[in-house]
């Protein structure tokens, strides 16, 4: 059936994998047989083939073009179905530039510069490397001052809280939106832009913004779409606010994440 009657986004990390990369068995078996009056849109904050990749793993969505719609690095990109490049939204150069000489500042911690189809690793650390492999990210390792003018988002990877909390006092003067997607992932998106609203721009240009959404997520970057959301989905794993905040919670370990909450959804 087509048009859909309502819109269901999906987080990737922590939301429809799970720590070790994997989607749940009868996730796969759910996602190769959507129900056609419910959209799914990836809302993530990957980039586009860090996302086919972990989903090609777990044997969905083997060809190319990728079929669905989705928002990707947290709002910084929109695709229609088939690859089809809806917005981007790239730092202003000051603000780049703020970010290159943060990335200075603390040159022992992993700095992942993120452009429209290529990832940038500047500062490598070990950590780092075993992410950016772990996540299929093909990052290519560089310095800050080779970086590409055009800079969609930023991930800073740092595995020591303490070192963290540093880095997110200090960034706190940037004009931009920042939030955690993991303990260790801290993200940075131009100011204005989130899942929410690059959602809505993406529904807009297919038509669809019409439709009830409803979201499910389990991080800070998921909040901005829980208040879009007519009803909101989180794993038990998630990060408290995300628990605090979520309509339904979901034991993903024992049926996996989307059957339980196509229960909630029109039909």
């Amino acid at each position: 059936m087509y048009p859909p009657r309502a819109i269901l986004c999906i987080d990737i990390d922590g939301t429809l994998i799970d720590s070790h990369e994997r989607v749940h068995p009868l996730d796969v078996q759910t996602l190769n047989q959507f129900p056609d009056e419910i959209l799914p849109v990836l809302t993530t904050g990957r980039i586009l083939h860090s996302a086919k990749g972990v989903l090609r793993e777990n044997g969905l969505f083997q060809r190319d073009p990728f079929p669905l719609p989705g928002v990707f690095m947290n709002g910084g990109i929109t695709y229609r179905p088939g690859e089809k490049l809806c917005t981007r939204h790239a730092f202003l150069s000051e603000t780049r530039e703020a970010l290159i000489n943060l990335s200075g500042i603390f040159p022992q911690s992993a700095f992942t510069f993120f452009a429209i189809d290529t990832v940038y690793l500047v500062n490598p650390t070990a950590f780092a490397r075993q992410i950016a492999q772990l996540h299929h990210l093909s990052a290519c390792i560089i310095d800050a001052g080779d970086l590409p003018a055009e800079i969609i988002k930023v991930m800073i990877l740092e595995p020591e809280s303490v070192e963290m909390r540093k880095i997110k006092d200090q960034s706190q003067t940037l004009h931009a939106e920042m939030a955690f997607s993991l303990p260790f992932a801290y993200e940075i998106n131009p100011p204005g832009i989130d899942k929410a609203v690059s959602l809505m721009a993406l529904l807009t240009t297919m038509r669809l913004d019409h439709l009830p959404i409803y979201a499910a997520g389990d991080a800070e970057n998921d909040l901005a779409l829980f208040k879009l959301a007519r009803t909101s989905f989180a794993p038990t794993t998630a990060h408290p606010k995300v628990i605090e905040t979520a309509d339904h919670l979901i034991q993903r370990d024992e049926k996996g994440l989307l059957s339980p909450l196509l229960t909630h959804l029109p039909r």
